[in-house]
């Protein structure tokens, strides 16, 4: 499998990782949302019944204490009866109803009847004389008769077109007889009062209705609700009664009205009035109402949830894309350089024109060009001299050699553009004509053509063009073509092409052992050393102690100086530290800006040491502008048969320790070793602090 295969499942993987997460991330924050507001409308739903039940309450208190009064006042008519009752004193009577009448402010009406329904007395002269035999707020007292029973007549409609109902007591004999009742026709002004001190939203709407079901009063005022029965099946009144509760709460379509509605009922009968029949208040909102701030919420928090969704994917796809980009320009950065390996290690073995015609074939090869040719370019920048066409060209489409042609200048067509103007030449628009670019006769026709100069000390010295490519030359083929035709002419130029050859081998040599930042061995480099090392302290039973360092807070310097100061900082160190130690400690950069000392015959305090030194040299020496940083230090010693893995394992636990334990410390973790086998378990652990 390719590097770059390699490369394209990587970072697939991570895609899908990346992507996995946030949509983890993202369902996390709506469940979060979606509790939240779920919550909150139980939270509002429920705050609001309390209220609505509150305010029933609030009614049937003031409705009670109207009744209590107005009880009050029947029984002590009932009580002067005997006194009033006689022709001479009616006049009495009617003044003292009066006073009564006018004293409670629930009550328009009070009047007493002798047995066959006729008024007796009244507040109002008009109502004196009339028979109310046939009213059921006189019937039922006379068919069921409790002298300590409060009755409750269903609203009816009174002379003046509105609903009131009565309140009666039984008027009863000496002899247990019936004989009359006296009553008090409550005042709908009142109750209007009433109702109206708790209407405290626009959609809120108060009623007062009897226990038979029938509708005494409604606020705000609705055309046909008065006297309306609601005690039909299924109907919410139907369905507070049939709970036997004094009070509930519902949301449903309301029977009076259709409507969707939150209603609380409250049932008023106290046992100490023992009245016959119960009033009922209903209260009720719309439940659209009442959730409209919480559906405000909720679409705000929708909508910042899906703008969240949008923006962090949105984000998310853009970073894959431009990592996609950097990966792919990485691979064509790492094809161009292997090309280049290729053919500094093809240049050890082959002659200059093998060379050029084998770098013809490679960009032919990368720029997808069936045509392909490399010119060298007079010192005087007037002629040209063609040295090669590809394998291919000279297979397919050359019918002569070419090679060795001399040409002036104003006769090399598109060359001579990329001569003059020093830059890519890219025609896409044009079908050649045989000699139109100074070809000789029966040479390949071009249809599309690019062509690259290769600059040095300000002059052109030669041009490199490929043609006939399926599509359209682009950019990036002049980027890489430049670049392989500069390659080429640094391999061949027969001025340098010995010491070019020696340079790039060393070049290769050093790439393979020697960090190019810090100029100290790599990780590769190291790896194969300590191999060897740990080899040889086992082989001469002598000591081997590796130290393992890290700089403290060393991304704080790349984000606030910028990664140039950041370099110059691991270059100072790895300067400072390859002047102190040893010349056969072995000094490697391990990555980024951590260190490893590998010291052959040091033992754990040998090498604490030498780390408290280098602690101390980096820690009071000057990085330039003041800038100033400090290193922490695991240190462990090779023991038995420890594997390279476990001994550098042990040294970068010292080092976690040191960070762990403040940074800016030399930390030491020994193991014990029996039997000749290093245990792996930690068996005693020394610090070296700050001096």
């Amino acid at each position: 499998m390719t590097r770059g295969s390699n490369a394209d499942r990587q970072l697939s993987h991570r895609t899908g990782q990346h992507w996995f997460a946030l949509i983890v991330a993202l369902a996390l924050i709506g469940s979060i949302i979606a509790y939240n507001l779920v919550t909150m409308r139980h939270r509002t739903i429920s705050l609001e019944n309390q209220r609505l039940k509150t305010q029933a309450r609030m009614i049937g208190q003031n409705i009670e204490r109207q009744l209590e009064a107005t009880n009050l006042a029947l029984q002590g008519v009932v009580a002067d009866l005997p006194r009033l009752r006689g022709p001479q004193n009616l006049s009495q009577a009617n003044k003292r109803l009066s006073v009564l009448a006018d004293a409670m402010p629930g009550v328009r009406t009070i009047f007493f009847t002798d047995a066959a329904g006729t008024i007796l007395a009244a507040n109002r002269p008009e109502l004196i004389g009339r028979n109310i035999a046939n009213r059921q707020y006189f019937n039922e007292p006379q068919q069921h008769p409790n002298p300590d029973t409060l009755y409750i007549s269903p609203p009816f409609r009174s002379v003046l077109n509105g609903y009131v109902f009565n309140i009666t007591k039984l008027i009863q004999g000496p002899d247990g007889r019936f004989r009359g009742v006296v009553t008090a026709g409550v005042d709908p002004d009142y109750f209007e009062v009433i109702l109206q001190s708790t209407l405290y939203a626009p959609d809120m709407w108060n009623t007062i209705n009897h226990g038979d079901g029938i509708r005494f009063m409604s606020m705000p005022y609705r055309p046909g609700q008065a006297g309306k029965n609601l005690a039909v099946p299924g109907s919410l009144f139907t369905r507070h009664k049939e709970s036997g509760r004094q009070e509930n709460i519902f949301t449903d379509n309301a029977y009076a009205t259709g409507e969707y509605r939150m209603v609380a009922l409250l049932t008023l009968q106290p046992k100490a009035l023992q009245m016959d029949k119960p009033l009922v208040v209903i209260i009720s909102r719309c439940p659209d109402k009442i959730l409209k701030n919480w559906r405000n919420e909720a679409i705000f928090q929708g909508l910042l949830f899906l703008m969240t969704c949008i923006g962090s994917s949105a984000g998310l796809f853009l970073l894959h894309r431009r990592q996609a980009l950097f990966e792919q320009k990485a691979q064509r950065v790492e094809a161009m350089v292997q090309i280049r390996y290729e053919l500094l290690e093809y240049a050890t073995l082959h002659t200059a024109d093998e060379l050029l015609q084998y770098a013809l074939d490679e960009v032919c090869r990368i720029s997808d060009s069936p045509v392909g040719f490399y010119h060298f370019v007079d010192p005087d920048q007037q002629a040209l001299t063609l040295q090669a066409w590809s394998t291919r060209t000279l297979q397919e489409f050359c019918k002569a050699e070419g090679h060795g042609m001399h040409y002036g200048v104003d006769q090399a067509g598109v060359w001579a553009e990329c001569v003059q103007t020093r830059a890519p030449a890219i025609h896409n628009d044009y079908a050649g004509l045989p000699n139109k670019k100074g070809l000789p006769p029966g040479h390949a026709q071009v249809i599309r053509e690019l062509v690259v100069p290769v600059i040095r000390d300000e002059r052109i010295v030669a041009v490199l063009g490929v043609g006939n490519k399926g599509i359209d030359y682009t950019a990036r083929d002049a980027e890489e073509v430049a670049y392989l035709a500069d390659v080429t002419w640094e391999i061949i130029d027969g001025r340098r092409a010995q010491q070019e050859l020696k340079l790039a081998n060393e070049l290769l040599a050093n790439e393979a052992r020697i960090d190019f930042l810090t100029g100290i061995y790599n990780r590769r480099m190291f790896d194969g050393l300590l191999v060897a090392e740990i080899a040889r302290a086992c082989r001469y039973n002598s000591p081997l102690s590796l130290i393992m360092l890290d700089l403290d807070h060393f991304k704080l310097i790349n984000d606030t100086l910028g990664h140039a100061a950041g370099d110059h900082v691991l270059q100072k160190v790895a300067e400072l530290i390859s002047g102190r130690i040893r010349s056969h400690d072995i000094f490697s950069r391990w990555g980024g800006e951590e260190f490893v000392i590998l010291t052959p015959k040091n033992d754990t305090t040998q090498a604490a040491v030498l780390a408290e030194i280098l602690r101390d040299m980096i820690e009071h020496y000057d990085f330039g502008n003041g800038m100033q940083l400090t290193c922490s230090f695991g240190v462990t010693r090779h023991h038995g048969s420890d594997s390279a893995e476990t001994f550098i394992e042990r040294a970068d636990a010292a080092l976690y320790q040191a960070k762990h334990k403040g940074r800016n410390r030399v930390e030491i973790i020994e193991a014990v070793a029996l039997s000749g086998i290093c245990a792996t378990d930690e068996a005693s652990t020394a610090t070296t602090h700050r001096g």
